[in-house]
């Protein structure tokens, strides 16, 4: 072959290979945008990979499947109507909104029917980088990295989740506010695993969950302003061994409405609870106050211990107790004895019952005499799946059309100017 054959050939074969190479497309990462606006730019999977930091991912009207996922810093998620903007996950996907970056927002929408939670805003990520938290995937406490900052969840409604329907893990500087949540198998919203979370639940209409709201090492937190009712167990706070940050800290609990937590149409709570407004187990420095505490059928507040987590300097004061089982017990274990908890109910709570009787009357300064009060056995539940939604609420608060820049830390209330509510708190919905 002579060689202006062989350059000639070589040639061909270089073509060749460049449209080889060009039918093969680019395989350069996409190029992000700040807005990007769901089905119209991107699926819902794929949206979290476009939009870059402080960004707008906006979801128009309609039901999705799957999961959308956003890892970058300052981006807001925003459905344009919270009834009608439908992420379903049809009881076959894990999570609907899963959150990693910081500052994140998610508003005005509605998460439904998924095995684990509604929206899941994490600072742990696996070895891909996705999202996780605790239970089943697998996490290791002891390996817990840095929180990372900021977030904000607002105006979502949240139902029929297999887990939780907000859940907010290994974060600080938080606000979970204005938001619905029914029907989850363990809490409606739940805060774990931070050292000083520096967060706010207000605001927020929970019912008819095995837990309404739950607090595992989540120190620095404050709940205040919400209607929590109908749920098997209205609060749980507990210190636990499988998160790290224990033991929960430094709570703070005023304003709320904490009635009727004996819903048997409900999953069954996974340590058995039933008909308990408030389940403190092994937390340290609580101040629980101005909240109404009523209907719960075996105790309005039950402060106990944690596996080796006492019960250490809470403090329970003022507020309105009515047709509890009992209203206060007070029964921390032997193993894990308490010391330096308060009752000061205060001259307008004067028929406070608690076990052991005469708690009401000690007022603050000496240790409590502890009781033997137990649980008593719960009624069967039902799967999450089946749990009847709420009514449906219409000419719920809008939010506006600006993505969020969240400061690094939230200013959290002062509690002491908060006063008791009414029994029609958010009774037409959050």
């Amino acid at each position: 072959m002579s060689v202006s054959m062989r350059r000639v050939l070589a040639g061909l074969s270089a073509a060749a290979a460049l449209v080889a190479t060009s039918a093969c497309g680019d395989t350069s990462e996409p190029e992000t945008q700040a807005v990007i606006r769901v089905p119209d730019d991107a699926t819902l999977e794929e949206a979290g990979d476009l939009v870059e930091p402080g960004g707008l991912i906006l979801i128009s009207s309609g039901t999705y499947e799957g999961t959308l996922e956003v890892s970058a810093d300052d981006v807001t998620v925003r459905g344009d109507d919270r009834n009608g903007v439908v992420l379903d996950g049809g009881l076959t996907a894990s999570n609907g909104i899963v959150g990693t970056g910081e500052r994140i927002t998610v508003e005005n929408l509605t998460v439904r029917n998924y095995l684990q939670n509604g929206v899941l805003i994490t600072g742990v990520t696996d070895d891909s980088g996705a999202g996780i938290a605790r239970g089943p995937d697998g996490y290791v406490p002891s390996e817990a990295p840095p929180p990372v900052p900021g977030y904000l969840v607002q105006y979502v409604t949240a139902s029929n989740n297999g887990l939780y329907g907000i859940y907010a893990f290994n974060r600080t500087s938080g606000v979970i506010q204005h938001n619905l949540a029914s029907g989850g198998s363990d809490s409606g919203i739940y805060v774990g695993q931070c050292a000083d979370c520096n967060a706010s639940v207000t605001g927020n209409v929970v019912v008819r969950n095995a837990v309404g709201i739950e607090l595992a090492n989540a120190s620095t937190v404050t709940v205040t302003g919400n209607r929590i009712v109908d749920n098997r167990v209205g609060i749980s706070v507990l210190s636990n061994y499988l998160e790290a940050h224990g033991p929960t800290q430094s709570l703070q609990v005023a304003g709320n409405v904490i009635a009727d937590n004996d819903q048997t149409e409900t999953p069954t709570q996974a340590s058995g609870g039933f008909g308990i407004g408030i389940g403190l187990a092994g937390a340290v420095g609580s101040d629980i106050r101005s909240n109404l505490i009523s209907g719960n059928d075996n105790v309005g507040i039950w402060m106990t211990s944690s596996e080796d987590f006492a019960p250490i300097d809470n403090t329970i004061g003022p507020g309105t107790w009515g047709d509890n089982g009992v209203d206060i017990a007070y029964a921390p274990t032997d193993h894990a004895p308490g010391s330096g908890n308060c009752i000061e109910t205060g001259p307008e709570s004067a028929g406070v019952t608690t076990e052991p009787s005469g708690l009401a009357a000690l007022g603050c300064g000496s240790d409590l005499p502890a009781s033997d009060y137990t649980q008593p056995p719960a009624p069967d539940g039902i799967s999450f799946a089946d749990v009847a939604l709420p009514d449906e609420r219409q000419g719920l608060p809008t939010v506006d059309d600006q993505p969020r820049q969240l400061p690094e830390t939230v200013e959290l209330p002062d509690i002491s100017a908060i006063e008791t509510p009414s029994a029609d708190l958010l009774e037409s919905g959050a």
